[in-house]
């Protein structure tokens, strides 16, 4: 899930800042965080192929499915030039259903071409907080080599913050979950946006339609004696 790994990423991008920024971390905590850190990339790694590929399906998707909309137009026309406004109608029908994909379509390249950048962002981010620990965690252990008879430092703040990414998981799955008003208002929408589109369909019918042009009258004729 893309929101949960870019909500770790920034979580474990605020421990890192917080335990490099405190003379008191421990080597053991900055290697802990250094893990931490490798796993948020894999995850987001695995994140940015999925995106990738999500991203690629979608541009074919919508190159296939705007030849069809202008193919759809055409069969409608050629259908009520032979009599059949009844094909005609199925054949429009078709068509704004394609356009909806279409519109569908198009909000899915956008949203994975954000997500990219996002994930490229993210990861760039945490290799560079991943190098900056661990530099820090080998002059700690070099310190801690050195003061080997000093008492062990305590936990940082660090630690305790790793154990909350698994809260913010949950939370991010609860504040997602759509609630029965939204469903109920995009039924209402849905509705709408039928009879709307049955509405257009209407006119275009009429337009598509050929009655029979009335001759002018003549003038300067003869008038009738």
């Amino acid at each position: 899930m893309l929101r949960v790994a870019i909500q770790v990423k920034e979580l474990i991008s605020t421990n890192v800042t917080s335990a490099l920024d405190s003379m008191s971390s421990s080597a053991k905590t900055l290697h802990k965080l250094q893990r931490e850190i490798e796993e948020a990339i894999i995850t987001l790694e695995g994140e940015r192929t999925k995106t990738d590929r999500k991203l690629n399906r979608s541009k074919a998707t919508l190159t296939q499915m705007e030849l069809r909309e202008a193919d759809w137009t055409d069969k409608a026309k050629t259908a009520m030039d032979h009599g059949r406004e009844d094909l005609a109608r199925q054949a429009l029908l078709a068509r704004e259903d394609g356009r909806l994909t279409i519109a569908t379509t198009k909000e899915e390249v956008a949203q994975a071409e954000d997500d990219l950048k996002e994930i490229n962002s993210a990861i760039k981010e945490l290799e560079v907080k991943r190098e900056e620990t661990r530099e820090r965690a080998k002059a700690q252990l070099a310190a801690d080599a050195e003061n080997c008879g000093s008492p062990v430092p305590g936990a940082s703040s660090a630690e305790r913050h790793l154990d909350r990414i698994s809260q913010m998981e949950r939370r991010v799955d609860f504040a997602t979950e759509d609630s029965a008003e939204a469903r109920s208002n995009a039924g209402v929408d849905r509705e709408i946006e039928e009879l709307r589109r049955a509405s257009n369909i209407d006119a275009e019918l009429a337009t598509m339609r050929k009655p029979a042009a009335k001759s002018p009258a003549k003038r300067g004729g003869k008038k009738a004696k």
